[in-house]
């Protein structure tokens, strides 16, 4: 039954790649024309080695802050593409949108659709981390292999989307706030009702110098 309800969860959160509001944005709004151009393309996903793994600090538009480690070696083009985006500053114009069975918080465009040039691939069998709370993992359609940079962060384990969502992160600091924006007042669709921006993402690498993500271009 548990397998049988992670199946349909991707058909639904397959939703959440139209973000909240009726018009429609380009998705040069969100990308600089020339941020993805020589990203790799192709099966190959590059790695590094690295002695501690990235975290990211998520500062908020209500001022609260929530700290993910960037779990490298479970789903190191995740990463990458999550890096990119946050150095791109992509999910500045991005927030926790939706709500979906009380427990699972997404992101989302604050304006308009989030429609992205191209898609990563998934990453379910290497090392692959069990999806328990505070677990973050990324939305994909319905279709293999269709990451876009959007994630979602859980608030109760759901075991059974080990087999079908790429999670790439643990909350480590923070956890308070998602469990915050988890219980938001949403309409019928799972949209929260007041949604709360990502004012900036900051990654910490520690210094070391991350791979671009390998792309599947549209």
């Amino acid at each position: 039954m548990n397998r049988i309800i992670g199946i349909l969860l991707v058909a639904v959160m397959v939703l959440s790649l139209c973000a909240c509001g009726n018009e429609t944005k380009n998705p040069d709004e969100f990308y600089n024309d020339s941020f993805y151009e020589e990203f790799p393309t192709g099966d190959e996903i590059f790695t590094i080695e690295i002695e501690k793994n990235p975290q990211a600090v998520l500062t908020l538009t209500d001022g609260s802050e929530v700290v993910i480690e960037l779990c490298y070696e479970a789903a190191p083009n995740a990463v990458a593409n999550f890096i990119a985006f946050a150095d791109e500053k992509i999910y500045d114009k991005m927030g926790f949108t939706d709500v979906r069975n009380n427990c699972i918080v997404m992101t989302g465009a604050m304006e308009g659709d989030f429609e992205p040039p191209y898609y990563v691939q998934d990453e379910l069998d290497h090392n692959a981390l069990s999806h328990t709370r505070g677990t973050v993992s990324m939305i994909r359609t319905s279709y293999s292999d269709t990451l876009t940079g959007q994630f979602f962060i859980l608030t109760e384990d759901q075991v059974h989307f080990d087999s079908n969502f790429t999670a790439f992160g643990k909350v480590i600091e923070g956890m308070e706030n998602i469990d915050k924006i988890a219980a938001s007042e949403v309409d019928d669709d799972d949209k929260i009702l007041t949604p709360v921006g990502i004012e900036k993402v900051k990654v910490n690498t520690y210094g070391a110098k991350m791979p671009s993500p390998t792309i599947i271009l549209k």
